[in-house]
């Protein structure tokens, strides 16, 4: 059977990385003596992948991991026995059960949103849009051969905006299609605004991940 769990990152494990992460997951199935399955051979690991790992020092309230497990599960009890077990910043939200042939989370993913706490300075309506009126937003990236190669990373914001709290709102293609970092938007909102960058001035919070179908925008524990 394939499980979809939906768990927050927040507080200091904003600080662990992915393969910590995974790490940390294996040492709460094991602690809750939760039914993962494992691979065959000489070296078996859990059957669990990640959607859109996070980067370093990014909180989150829309986490995906998918898990084999080896035999029915009660989901209310699990999500509670998890939790239980989950270490301080990490909080068992959902579990979502998904048909045999499901997609993975990973390959689902186009979209996320992001909250962003302006700490310091600034963010204008005008500053929002000198960036957005820009034909093209290119930045330059080594490919998978260390080669750097030019990326137009505009047709891969689809909004970004204001909140009323004065946070910024963002929403920005994020998987294998396409991945726009929220840090790099920011770095260049900054840039053509004559602004310095200083990675510290902003607080990021991804509030949720998406599958687009038909232009529209789906949370991922809504797809099965």
């Amino acid at each position: 059977m394939l499980i979809r769990i939906k768990f927050a990152k927040e507080g200091t494990m904003k600080f662990i990385g992915h393969l910590d992460l995974i790490r940390n997951f294996q040492r709460v199935f094991k602690k809750a003596d939760f039914p993962i399955a494992y691979s065959e051979g000489f070296n078996p690991h859990p059957i669990m992948s990640i959607g859109a790992p996070l980067s370093v020092g990014i909180t989150s309230e829309a986490e995906y991991l998918d898990v084999k497990i080896k035999e029915d599960i009660d989901i209310d009890y699990q999500i509670k026995n998890l939790d239980l077990h989950a270490p301080e910043g990490i909080k068992i939200l959902d579990i979502t059960v998904l048909p045999e042939k499901a997609k993975s989370a990973m390959a689902l993913i186009d979209a996320a949103k992001y909250k962003i706490t302006v700490n310091n300075i600034t963010i204008t309506e005008d500053m929002i849009n000198n960036l957005m009126s820009k034909n093209n937003i290119i930045i330059t990236k080594k490919n998978k051969k260390n080669v750097l190669k030019e990326i137009d990373i505009k047709p891969g914001i689809f909004n970004i905006a204001l909140g009323e709290d004065g946070d910024l709102l963002l929403l920005i293609a994020t998987g294998s299609r396409m991945n726009v970092k929220p840090e790099i938007v920011l770095d260049n909102l900054c840039k053509v605004n004559d602004i310095e960058y200083n990675k510290f001035d902003f607080k990021i919070h991804r509030q949720e991940i998406y599958y687009i179908s038909d232009n529209k925008f789906l949370p991922l524990d809504k797809i099965l």
